[in-house]
């Protein structure tokens, strides 16, 4: 499991097998792994920047930011695997694949990202009465690529491109289910290898959501040792093609006791630097905790902080909401730096349509999500303001990616991008709450290397507070602190700040004052 301890220490030790030496070149474009810091494509603005180092392979997984495409609605770059393709149909193909991620990959970094999560690559169902199995949560044959996406050199010549370019790669990997056309459901002889208790009926019934079938799809049966061993090798075949991490999906449909036995012969064989990030489609963090705590998942999806963003970010309710919950989920998870925060991803509506289109407000989310003791993991879309349309499932959330719709959205992610990329203290630094009401939210994100003051205002009108500094922080009495976003300043004062707040907005202060003998970043 990823400890905050062996963080601390260079990760160069696993190599996965396919990773390029730091000075080739890839036909995409240059390496980035010469240089030893990684560069935001925009400026952020931080006095004396201490970023994040620019090799995948070393770098802590505190300093990334995660981009989630799904890769068949992100780039059609290669016409010979469009096999019914229907882009006006938004249930079927639409032609993205694993050259289109390669094509984009300066695009990826230049949002501020460091990792890509793509969607299940694995070779799936075409298609099911009305619907296509674009989305990769339907595999046949975990061993080979879907003919949509490309094949398995194109894969890791992906995985080579993204590396070069200071990223690291995150597959999504479903071991609860397979589709109806995998040869093992359809064989008679491997029966004992599934479940056989019909569909979940009661969401809520934890025997069911292990023992029954999602949506009818061929359910595993992992306490049999024949489906476990096939699991494991499946999982120790993506571990060794290069890639960083898995996303593991439906983790709350799969007994604990496989995860703990899955999660150990991953780390054991890719390092402990390999990211599991679960998820636990849940609101309550103590049913997400134990999988952290005793299983060796390093990181779930934080969907009850999602839950807490949407009602005061999206909807405008009170700011107690996120304080508190950021209160109770860092007193529950045991590594909260580690675990996935966002504001909307595949399987929910898109933010903006939860905040009825107000740009703002999902310019307040962007941030918090960028500069909360999380890991940031960002939706592709989100950063161009996209909406879907609340209608049925949120397959409408699964759009064909834009990539210059929203220049304003796009140049605003970018700069939470740098900031957070060049300012320790959002990365690695404690996060101590200094304010909340229904309005207005304030925390200070402490390291040993400096400070950083993010305030929130959720109102919808302007508000003004004097919000004391924490006991704990070394800002001086006198400090003059300036706003990231606006370039505004303000002045430390009876150590305090006392701030007009423009109605729906948000604040990144940092002390104007010389940093350069700070200590550099571990």
């Amino acid at each position: 499991m990823l400890t905050i301890g062996k963080f601390s220490a260079p990760l160069a030790a696993k190599t996965n097998g396919f990773s390029r030496p730091p000075s080739e070149v890839s036909e995409s474009g240059p390496a980035v792994r010469d240089s030893v810091e990684l560069t935001p494509a925009v400026p952020s603005g931080v006095p004396n920047p201490q970023r994040p180092l620019s090799d995948p392979k070393q770098r802590d997984w505190r300093d990334d930011v995660i981009y989630f495409a799904m890769t068949d609605r992100f780039q059609d770059s290669d016409p010979s695997n469009n096999f019914g393709v229907d882009k006006s149909n938004i249930h079927a193909w639409h032609g993205g694949d694993i050259q289109g991620l390669i094509e984009k990959a300066d695009y990826v970094r230049e949002t501020g990202a460091t990792a890509l999560w793509l969607t299940p690559p694995m070779a799936g169902q075409d298609t099911f009465v009305d619907t296509d199995g674009y989305h990769g949560y339907w595999p046949t044959d975990y061993h080979k690529v879907d003919k949509h996406l490309g094949d398995m050199d194109k894969f890791k010549e992906m995985v080579d491109v993204y590396h070069d370019k200071g990223m690291k790669v995150i597959v999504d990997i479903p071991l609860n289910h397979v589709a109806w056309e995998h040869p093992y459901w359809t064989d008679p002889n491997k029966a004992d290898m599934f479940h056989h208790n019909g569909d979940v009926t009661d969401w809520n019934n934890d025997w069911q959501q292990e023992n029954c079938s999602i949506f009818g799809l061929p359910d595993w049966a992992q306490e049999n040792p024949e489906t476990e061993r096939y699991l494991m090798e499946v999982g120790k075949f993506w571990a060794s093609t290069g890639i960083d991490g898995f996303r593991l999906d439906a983790v709350r449909s799969v007994p604990k006791e496989f995860w703990t036995k899955f999660n150990k012969e991953i780390h054991d064989v890719a390092g402990d630097d390999f990211l599991l990030l679960g998820e636990y489609y849940h609101g309550d963090a103590t049913r997400l905790a134990p999988y952290q705590k005793d299983t060796g998942m390093d990181s779930l999806v934080d969907y009850p902080m999602y839950y807490r963003i949407k009602e005061a970010f999206a909807k405008g309710g009170s700011m107690r909401e996120v304080a508190n919950g950021m209160s109770w989920t860092n007193n529950t998870y045991l590594e909260p730096e580690l675990m996935g925060i966002f504001a909307d991803n595949h399987d929910t509506q898109r933010f903006l349509t939860e905040a009825d289109g107000d740009r703002d407000r999902l310019k307040m989310a962007l941030t918090f999500t960028m500069t909360a003791n999380r890991l940031p993991t960002i939706y592709y879309g989100s950063e161009q303001a996209f909406t879907s349309d609340k209608t049925g499932w949120a397959e409408t959330s699964r759009k064909d990616m834009e990539f210059d719709k929203d220049p304003d959205m796009h140049g605003y992610f970018q700069k939470l991008g740098a900031i957070r990329n060049d300012l320790e203290p959002l990365r690695r630094g404690e996060l101590l709450e200094m304010w909340q009401d229904d309005q207005v939210y304030a925390f200070d994100r402490k390291s040993e290397t400096g400070e950083a003051i993010v305030v929130f205002n959720n109102a919808e009108d302007d508000q003004t507070r004097r919000i004391p500094l924490r006991q704990e922080s070394n800002i001086k009495e006198g400090t003059i602190l300036k706003d990231l976003l606006s370039g505004e300043t303000v002045a430390v004062k009876d150590g305090a700040i006392e701030r007009g707040m423009k109605a729906k907005s948000a604040s990144i202060f940092v002390p104007l004052e010389d940093a350069s003998q700070r200590p550099k970043t571990a």
